[in-house]
This record gives C-alpha cells, sequence and structure tokens, in this order.
C-alpha cells in the first residue's frame, strides 16, 4: 500500500518519466466535462494531502465509496460513481521500492490476536479470536454466524479507524491489533 487515508491505495509500479505522467494526468482531468464542479473537487482532493482531502470530501458533500478516492460519490445523488485511476491519486513507486513494499508485506509474521466487533444495533460487543492474517471476508461470515444472521439476506460491513475494511483485505492492512474495537453495520438486502 501507499498513501495515507482516503489516499492510501495499493502501490503500483509505472515506468513512464512524471513529465509524461503529469500529462496522462492533465489529459484525464480535462476529459472529465460533464458533472466539471465534481471533477474539480476531486481533483483537489486528489492533488492535496489525506487530511485537507477529506475536509474537502465533506464541504463538497461527497464521500470515498471504499476507503479511497479511486470511487466518489456525491452524497445528494449516490447513484452515479466518479472512478478516478490510480496514477491521479498517488504517485508511483519506483521497481526497487516496490519490491521492498512487497517484501515487507510478505515477511509480516502471523499472530494470534482477538478483535471486538461493536453491533450498536444491540449494544453488543461480540470477541473473535482470529490472527493479524485473517481475511475481512471471513471475520464477516463468522460474525453472521455468532448473530444467525443469513448473509443472502443481509450485507455486513465493517468499519475500522473511518475507514471502510474491505473483503479482500487482511486485518494488518488496515493496523487492526489486538483488542481493536470494529464497528459492524447490518443492512438488509
Amino acid at each position: 500500500m501507499i498513501g495515507e487515508g482516503v489516499k492510501k491505495i495499493p502501490a503500483y509500479v509505472c515506468n513512464i518519466p512524471y513529465d509524461q505522467l503529469n500529462e496522462l494526468r492533465e489529459k484525464f482531468w480535462k476529459s472529465k466535462v460533464k458533472y466539471k464542479r465534481v471533477w474539480k473537487a476531486i481533483r483537489e482532493c486528489c492533488e492535496s494531502d489525506s487530511e485537507t482531502a477529506v475536509i474537502l470530501l465533506e464541504a463538497a458533500e461527497m464521500a470515498c465509496v471504499h476507503n479511497d478516492l479511486r470511487e466518489v460519490i456525491v452524497l445528494q445523488n449516490p447513484d452515479y460513481i466518479f472512478k478516478v485511476p490510480n496514477y491521479c491519486v498517488c504517485d508511483p513507486v519506483y521497481e526497487r521500492d516496490y519490491t521492498q513494499i512487497k517484501e515487507k508485506y510478505k515477511n509480516i509474521k502471523e499472530i494470534n490476536i482477538k478483535i471486538i466487533l461493536y453491533y450498536s444495533v444491540e449494544n453488543k460487543d461480540i470477541e473473535l479470536d482470529v490472527t493479524n492474517k485473517t481475511q475481512i471476508k471471513k471475520i464477516k461470515e463468522d460474525f453472521a454466524k455468532k448473530m444467525n444472521f443469513d448473509l443472502n439476506k443481509y450485507k455486513i460491513r465493517l468499519f475500522f479507524s473511518g475507514q471502510e475494511l474491505l473483503d479482500e483485505n487482511l486485518l494488518y492492512y488496515n493496523n487492526v491489533q489486538d483488542m481493536s474495537k470494529i464497528q459492524v453495520l447490518v443492512i438488509k438486502i
């Protein structure tokens, strides 16, 4: 992963020079003529630091669909998703740095931890024994089993430190540690 906050995205390598990358970015932003006000706000978010980006998103009444600026919605009309390519959100990493990032995550040891899932509807804490390499999807399944929710009828969303935890991610991606409290949102489908 590179970046932080709403600008935290999977690391990627781009072998074109920065001047060409900047031209590519400019071409993308100029191509967005429909919903120009929204695209301008998204561009400002992408070109600022992560804390300022959050403030700008709130001021423009927009939100990230997941955890980052690659997919943004306008809160008044959440049906349309504004998709932004990686290269507009964060700079790429050099090949040597990308290898180091991959090695860093590869070398993380699996540790047994306990997490607390807080289900506010019932004001209930559910403790789960997991590892730091447990996939989010598995945690949702375990929660559904403990609470007798049918995953065909309910959608479960997990939030930690203001960010939604995505199914394919592992706990350590979001810095979830022993005794961390994760908020649970259950939506009937």
